[in-house]
Parts: structure tokens; sequence; C-alpha cells
């Protein structure tokens, strides 16, 4: 579900069994959240929260797949493995036993095609320590051992991507979408344009979308405030970099033909349908929250009970409104499996029908109601411990420029009335609109 369905994604894995997080204790948040600005540009989310002696950290950059262009593709997922590597006085193994033996856990990095981000999780007696090296990882990285982590990574791209049924469904689904979007190829890039990297071309990608202007960093946790500004200031002041980054990306034409591809695999079968939708701030994205749910949220949603338990034919079905990312105008996906015995055509039918259902018929009172209250708890749900909070404000801050968007979303939700779903749907799901792509054996 736009921002959403990317973030509870990560969330899930990382914060299973975390405890309710309620509407008020949205609002309470919102006013303990401190920002700080550096005179750089650089924008820093600060909570104090006294619980347990740890803290959580982020450093997200506003840079991903879509800052590249045809041709240098993997860019930025590149510049993210050579962070690790060190810097001119850290060797890289040096930097990564710094983080691990001061008590660092949940250490990682990830990509994607809208931002770029760094994280961990520290005792309290170590924030100076995790400020330091992470300011010490973005302004002075080197390109160590570069043509050994590129082999790394071009090993990457072909066991996860090239030789995964599921990646490579994906891949071609974005292939055959988009035509001039850079939503239209993958993050990790292609395995051709990665070996063809050489370290002036992460460096000067670094020195024009490494700004500060252009990071946020968040901090949750056991933390003095005013002292962990006077570090921020300490560690990030004297960064650098262009002020005003004019990007122009290309508007990806209306579609105007249904589309269909398949890709080759002895896999078991996959399908995946997609229409083309706006991204925020349009509000029709935000009624895109909850037909998600709707269609594909658990095992009473339309499309689970009706394709799953119902008719069984298909093993698995799930939705996303938010591929392959949330800055520019993306797609809603249904992914199905189809059950042995079952073709695509079978399954694509019942799922037109759900489809054609929101268009006729209004969504009655109750499912509504429901609906906006579990999409707003899985909203939330992020905001229930450290890493959530610090994860959630700074990366809608990154990518809708407001960290509000995490607490004041529920509100925009509540409003949604069954009439727009109608209308929606009637806009968005049809044929001229829609891409199919099968795996075929």
């Amino acid at each position: 579900m736009n921002r959403l369905s990317i973030f509870v994604a990560l969330l899930a894995v990382l914060f299973s069994g975390a405890k309710t997080f309620g509407k008020n204790e949205a609002i309470k948040l919102e006013r303990k959240v401190v920002e700080f600005k550096l005179s750089n540009g650089m924008k820093w989310l600060l909570v104090r929260r006294g619980e347990q002696p740890v803290f959580a950290g982020i450093i997200q950059v506003k840079v991903g797949g879509i800052e590249e262009e045809e041709g240098k593709t993997g860019l930025a997922h590149m510049l993210e493995h050579m962070a690790f590597k060190g810097t001119k006085e850290i060797k890289s193994n040096e930097l990564w036993d710094a983080f691990v033996t001061n008590g660092a856990s949940n250490l990682n990095a990830y990509t994607s095609k809208d931002v770029t981000a760094y994280h961990a999780k520290m005792p309290a007696s170590k924030l100076e320590l995790w400020l330091y090296l992470n300011s010490e990882m973005i302004r002075h990285s080197v390109m160590r051992e570069f043509n050994e982590e590129r082999n790394v990574v071009i090993e990457e791209l072909v066991s996860k991507v090239e030789n995964d049924p599921q990646r490579k469904i994906d891949r071609k689904l974005m292939e055959t979408a988009f035509t001039k979007s850079p939503y239209k190829w993958q993050t990790i890039g292609s395995k051709d344009e990665v070996a063809a990297l050489q370290p002036k071309d992460l460096e000067e990608f670094k020195k024009k979308y490494y700004a500060p202007n252009r990071m946020v960093g968040a901090i949750a946790g056991d933390i003095d405030v005013e002292y962990t500004k006077t570090l921020i200031q300490k560690y990030f002041g004297a960064i650098t970099g262009p002020k005003n980054i004019i990007q122009n990306f290309p508007a990806e034409p209306q579609q105007k033909a249904e589309r269909r591809a398949a890709v080759e695999s002895k896999s078991s079968p996959l399908m995946m349908i997609a229409y083309h939708k706006p991204t925020f701030p349009n509000n029709d994205d935000n009624v895109f929250d909850l037909i998600t749910y709707m269609l594909c949220s658990g095992d009473n949603s339309r499309l689970v009970r009706k394709l799953v338990y119902d008719k069984k034919v298909a093993r698995t079905v799930g939705c996303s409104s938010a591929d392959p990312g949330s800055r520019l105008d993306n797609l809603f996906v249904i992914a199905a499996e189809p059950m042995k015995g079952h073709s695509y055509e079978e399954v694509e039918k019942l799922i037109e029908a759900e489809l054609d259902d929101f268009k006729t018929s209004s969504v009655l009172p109750d499912e509504l109601k429901k609906t906006i209250n579990n999409v707003t708890k899985e909203l939330l749900f992020g905001l229930s411990d450290n890493e959530g909070i610090a994860h959630s404000l700074a990366y809608y801050e990154t990518v809708v420029s407001d960290w509000r968007y995490v607490t004041r979303h529920p509100a925009v939700l509540a409003k949604i009335k069954a009439d727009e779903i109608m209308n929606v749907a009637m806009k968005y799901f049809v044929k001229e609109n829609k891409t199919v792509v099968e795996i075929k054996k």
C-alpha cells in the first residue's frame, strides 16, 4: 500500500511481536519528535525514549535506482556496498568490528528504487561512536577492494535475480509496464552494466547525490536530545555537497493497450497483473491503501478467500500498490500462484471479477470501517519501538518530505468514502491500463 506496504514489509521482519500501538500513542509521539536541521541542510529527527539504555539510529539518503541512467544501473546499490569498505583512516574489517564489538545489532544497509539507508541498534553509551562511524562512511569512504566487491554484487545478482523465478518475473513486469520511467530497471542493475562500473563512476555518483540536504537522520531511544544535537553538529556539520539538484524524471506515457509478456522457467506457475496508478499526494493513492487490504490482507480478504479457500484455484495471492517505489507514479500489482490443474486464464478471470465488483457494488459500511481500522493498525505498527520509530520517521521525511505522514495518515484514511473506492476502481482497473506477465515452462 503505497509507502505503507514497503515499510510494513520491512517492519514485519524487524518487529514481529511488538506491542500494539494506537492512535493516541501516535499523537503523543508526534509531540516528542524534535527536529534539528544543520546549516548544510541535513535534517535530524530525535525522540527520547528512556525505557531501556539503547537507541536505534538510521541515516537515509534520497538516492536510489531512479537517480541512475540506462547504461549505468546498479550504482546506488554498489555504492551502499562500498560504504562498509572503510575510510581513509579505517580499514574494512576495522569498521565492521567497531560496530559489532561495541554492541551493534541489526547492523545493515539497504538500497531501493527511492532511497539508500544505513542503520543499527546500539547501547546508549555508544551514540557518539555510531555518529562518528556513520559520518566517516558518508564523508570519507574509499573504493577499497572494488573489484572484489563488484564480483560479490554480480554473484548476488545472478543468484538472487537471474536464477530466481519470482525476481525474474518481477523484473519482466517492470520492463513491460514501464517504457520511460526509471522504475523500469531493477535496483541491483543488470549484470553487464554492473560489471562495467568503475570506481570513478561511483565517486561521481556520490559527489552528485550524497548531498546533506538529501539526507535525513533519525535516532530514537535513551538519548539526551541537546547533547545529541552537539554530537550531530560535530560529526555531520562539515559535510558539503550540491544544494540545488534539479531532477526531471521522464513522465511515463499513459498506457493505451493491454500488455502481456512471459518469462521461461521450470518453476511453479506464477502470474502478475499490474495497473498503473499515481503516488502521493494524489488521494487515489490513499484509496489504494484500502483496496489492497480488502483484496489481499488476511484469510478473509476478498481474493484470498475466493481464490485460495473457496475456489481452490490458487496456492497464494498477494497485492502491493507501491511497486517498485513511491517517489514516482507506480503500479498496483496482484501476484497469484495457480494450483496444479488450473490455468492462468481461470485465475485471471476470477481476479477480474473481484476488481469489477468494486466498480458495480458499493463497499458496505462494516467492511469499510474494518478496513480503515486494520490499515491504521498496520501503519502504526512500526511506531512501537525505537527501530520502528527511527525507520518510520526517516523514511517518510525522505520520501514524502514530512515525517508526520505516519502519524496523520490514519485521519486521511478515515475520511475515505465508499464511492471514492468505486470511482478509483472504474478509473484504473481497465484493460488498456493492464499488464500481465506469466511464467512459462
